[in-house]
This record gives C-alpha cells, structure tokens and sequence, in this order.
C-alpha cells in the first residue's frame, strides 16, 4: 500500500524550522518512540479513517504542531500571580511610599499615582496567560479542529449522498424530457411544456456540478487538515455506523455537571476570576464566570434536544424506505405486466434511490448531532 509521509521527530528539526518558520508536515509532532510501530503503521498510510482524526490532527495538523513547538519553548510553571505581581512590583512600592509618606499632601498624591498606575495594569490582565491556561487553550484548539475534521468528514459524506440522488433525479428528468418531446409532436403538450421540462434538466445538471464542487472543497479541506498535501488523494473510509447505546446513556443532568467541569472557557475565565488583585475586576470576572455555567448548560440542552430531533427524523427516514421500497416491488410488477410506463417505472425508482439516500443523510446527521453533544460533555462548544 502507498505511503503517505515519513516518520519524524519535531525535535530534531528545531533549527529547520526556526530557519523557515513553518511546521513540516511531512514530519509527526511526536518522536518515534511516542507510539507503537502499529499505530505509526496505520497513520502513515494513504488512508483516512474516521476515528484516525484525532491521532492524525494530534501529529500531522498544522496548527496542533505550531502550538506543540510554541509549547515547548514555553516558560514552565507560571502563574497569574507571578505575572500579575511583576506589573504590579511599582505599583505596591508606590502605595507603600504611600503608607510612609510624611506629609498628608504626599501620600494622597502618592496614592493618587498608584492607583493612576493600578488602572493602567489591570486592563494588560485579560491577556495574560500563565501555564495552566496555556495548556487548557492548546487542547481545546486541537479538540476544536478534530471536530471540525469529523464534521467535515460527515459532511462529504452527506454531500455524496445527495449527489447519488441528484444523479438519479437527471435520469428522471432525462426520461420526462423525452416524454414531452413525444407528447408535443403528437399535439398532447406545448412548447412552454418543453422549454420547462428543458429547464428542469438543466437545473438538475447546475445541482450535480455544485454538489461535486462541494465534495471537492470538503474532501480537500478534510485532507490537508489530517496531514496530507493539496492535489494528494488518500482513500477515504465510510464512517463507522453510529452505536445506538451513546443516545440511550444519555443523561442531561448528570452530562451537564461533566460538562461544566470539562468545560475549557470555564476553566479559563475562572482561574482569571481567582487570581484578579482587584475586587472590582473580581465582581466582573465572577459575572463571566457564572454566564458560562448558564451557557454550557443551555447549549448542551440544545445539543441533547438536536439528538432527540435528529433521531426522530432518522427513525421517519426508516419508514420511507419502507414504502418507497413497497412501492418500487409494486411499480416492477405492473411495469412487467404492461400496466404502467417506462416514465412512472422510473418515477417510482428515483423515489426509492431518494429514500435511499435520505436515510443514510439522516444517519449520518444523527451522529453529527450525538457528536455535537458529546464534545460539549466533554468541554468544547
């Protein structure tokens, strides 16, 4: 099977990417040693596989390698006390000369600097960053990009679908075309009947060059996010079907509570909220603070209602097929009879190939839905 790339340790190409200042992406993020040679077997082939994503963003994604190296530069241990304490450092000495002053005139002028000083720091607050948040910022970005890749993925993949249908559309419209064109040399149709049915084929062809247009954008964008180059073409695996037992353990409540202590913007603003040398700026950071916890919890509420939506719509998906499928053994046996035409024979097929199609999409918004829930569980939204 063809390769895709070769093994690498970022490491070892520090100084060529210092000189070039971008990543290599023909190179892993991690040193060999990282992961069995199992795992680098499976990553390095020229297949794309829907639960590779994560692994394959986590070594091969741009932004995740940039933000591994910047992290490995990084000053260790840093807190927002220390930060906050080296802009503050003048500050205390002025309130202390302040406290010492022998004059009334010069501790009130004294403390009138230091607070002048104090609403000049503070506001610097909001962009400081110490470890802890650092590391909570770099796994939520590549969280954000690994859904975004499964997103897309399932995009392309509904986008396929819907092409299969559109294709089967031309054929009906191809047949209902031809259909006019008899009825109108036999008298039985006008000319306004044909240039409509000539426009509904056209407007079917515009449909399938969009459709194949976006495939292509959602495959190249999927691609190049994993680790491939533009212009390659790795095979892309169907996605696994989704497991039915993730919608029954759902559990809103108790999700919730996860959720609010997975959450990566809740864990940032309140570790700013904890740290902030100002009561004043406390009250605001505590408001940010107790905003987030109403939004986790109404987004996920969102999420886990989009499931139960996206399941009834799947489940109805099931019915049609039901009776398209029906309704097709019935249109076969009357057209063998010579009961009906060709044009409703094939009326009936492109129904089918429809809910054929409309229910492997619904599945497959299904599990972008159960996803979607998911992820917020899990902190990221």
């Amino acid at each position: 099977m063809k390769k895709r790339r070769k093994a690498g340790i970022l490491s070892l190409c520090v100084g060529t990417a210092l000189s070039l200042q971008a990543p290599l992406i023909s190179f892993a993020a991690s040193p060999e040693f990282a992961r069995t040679a199992e795992e680098w077997e499976r990553l390095r082939d020229n297949v794309l596989e829907y639960n590779e994503i994560p692994d394959l963003i986590n070594e091969y994604n741009v932004t995740t390698q940039n933000n591994q190296y910047t992290a490995s530069q990084r000053e260790q241990d840093v807190t927002l006390n220390d930060l906050i304490g080296e802009q503050l450092g003048a500050v205390q000495q002025m309130y202390q000369a302040a406290s010492n002053a022998a004059t009334e005139y010069e501790r009130i002028s004294s403390e009138l600097s230091a607070r002048m000083a104090e609403r000049r720091v503070l506001p610097q607050y909001e962009t400081m960053q110490d470890s802890d948040s650092a590391k909570w910022e770099d796994a939520r970005t590549e969280k954000h990009l690994v859904q975004e890749a499964q997103n897309t993925m399932n995009s392309y993949f509904q986008l396929k679908q819907q092409l299969i249908a559109a294709e089967k559309e031309k054929e009906l419209l191809e047949a209902q075309l031809a259909s006019t064109q008899t009825r109108v040399s036999l008298n039985m149709a006008t000319q306004a009947d044909l240039l409509s049915a000539q426009q509904n084929l056209q407007n079917g062809e515009t449909q399938i060059l969009s459709l194949e247009s976006q495939i292509e954008s959602a495959r190249q964008k999927l691609i190049i996010m994993t680790g491939w180059k533009q212009g390659e073409n790795p095979e892309i695996r169907e996605i696994p079907e989704l497991n039915f037992n993730r919608i029954a353990v759902m559990d809103l409540a108790r999700d919730t509570q996860t959720a609010l202590a997975n959450d990566y913007q809740l864990k940032l603003d309140k570790n700013k909220a904890e740290h902030v040398p100002n009561q004043d700026y406390r009250k605001a950071y505590q408001v940010t603070v107790d905003t987030d916890k109403e939004q986790i919890a109404a987004d996920l509420d969102k999420a886990y209602q989009a499931v139960q939506q996206a399941r009834t719509a799947y489940d109805e998906a099931i019915l049609n097929l039901d009776v398209a499928t029906r309704n097709m053994a019935t249109a076969s046996n009357q057209y063998n009879l010579g009961s009906i035409s060709l044009l409703e024979y094939r009326q009936a097929d492109n129904a089918l190939v429809t809910a054929q199609t409309g229910l492997e999409i619904k599945k497959l918004a299904l599990l972008q839905a159960v996803e979607t829930y998911e992820w917020i569980v899990k902190g990221v939204r």
